[in-house]
């Protein structure tokens, strides 16, 4: 199959390098939460990185009460905004008092460009059994309900995400010539998105949205350990339709089901309606199947998000 990437792709280059002294250096100028006592931090600052993302680079910084802890610190200039909304999004969510479906990241302390949180053990949903992947999935649903169905806060837009399908249409098709599927396949997406395009566009109003949701940002406890799988990764957060969230929910499991299982929980204005669920139906079909060419042309088929992708395209 021409075009097929054989490897994940790599994260583009760091125009903001993040090094041992830098990391020290914000560190030594953390601000902490509320409740939160930095003096009870057993500080031990890796030499090297434990992880490094698209945005941001995990660098280990110590333990609080023996729970490892690690500084996202931003290593591209456009990170530094996605930090900032991701910590007032958790920040809100946490102050709300709301019992949440799913953990998710705890902001212990802050400084301009870097985050203080623990780490979180375990392994991504693309990564899981099946049988397991399935659970999560279902705790997915319940999450984004529960996000979509509570307040708002002002975040900063995501120019693609929570906005009209429309606005989208000349990336599926270029994504849509480029994938690398069968005939059937490419003509099902097709028929989807423009089942997308032809529904009713979203009037309601615009509902908090984690942003992406796939299954790369969902951390799942290893076997034994026990508590809730974590949503992570809060920087694309928005505010707008929600349809593009269950696109992302749908790379998990793709089938009506599941968002039957969204519908259950949410209780924002309009869910009841019956003519406005058909319409986010068709639009996050139309969403996933966006999300699902974007990660076929992007990842191999033996990685996670390249199997999620070629998963809910082959439905």
């Amino acid at each position: 199959m021409t075009g097929v990437p054989r490897v994940a792709p790599s994260p583009p280059p760091a125009d903001l390098p993040v090094d041992l002294r830098r990391v020290e250096l914000l560190c030594a100028r953390l601000r902490p939460e509320e409740g939160v006592e930095l003096e009870r931090i057993q500080w031990a600052i890796g030499k090297a990185p434990r992880g490094e993302g698209w945005d941001n680079v995990l660098w280990p910084i110590g333990t609080l009460e023996g729970r490892p802890l690690v500084l996202r610190v931003a290593r591209r200039e456009i990170a530094r905004t996605l930090l900032s909304r991701e910590v007032t999004v958790l920040r809100r969510l946490r102050g709300l008092g709301t019992q949440l479906p799913m953990s998710m990241p705890t902001v212990l302390a802050t400084e301009d460009d870097a985050v203080l949180v623990p780490w979180i053990e375990g392994v991504t949903a693309a990564e899981v059994a099946v049988q397991v992947r399935m659970k999560v999935a279902q705790d997915l649903a319940r999450m984004l309900a529960t996000i979509h169905s509570g307040p708002a806060p002002e975040v900063g837009r995501n120019p693609v995400r929570g906005v009209p399908l429309a606005t989208r249409d000349e990336a599926f098709v270029e994504d849509l010539a480029r994938a690398p599927l069968p005939a059937e396949q490419k003509e099902r997406a097709q028929e989807r998105w423009i089942d997308g395009l032809e529904a009713d566009l979203w009037t309601g109003r615009e509902l908090l949205l984690h942003g992406d949701p796939h299954p790369g940002n969902v951390v799942v406890p290893e076997p034994g350990r026990g508590g809730t799988a974590s949503l992570i990764d809060w920087g694309d957060t928005t505010r707008g339709d929600p349809a593009s969230d269950l696109g992302g929910l749908l790379l998990h499991d793709p089938c009506d089901a599941l968002l039957a299982a969204y519908r259950e929980t949410a209780a924002w204005t309009g869910i009841e309606d019956e003519g406005t669920w058909e319409a986010l139906v068709a639009r996050s079909w139309a969403w996933g199947t966006r999300m699902a060419l974007s990660l076929v042309t992007a990842y191999p088929p033996e990685h996670g998000l390249g199997a999620a992708g070629h998963r809910l395209l082959a439905r």
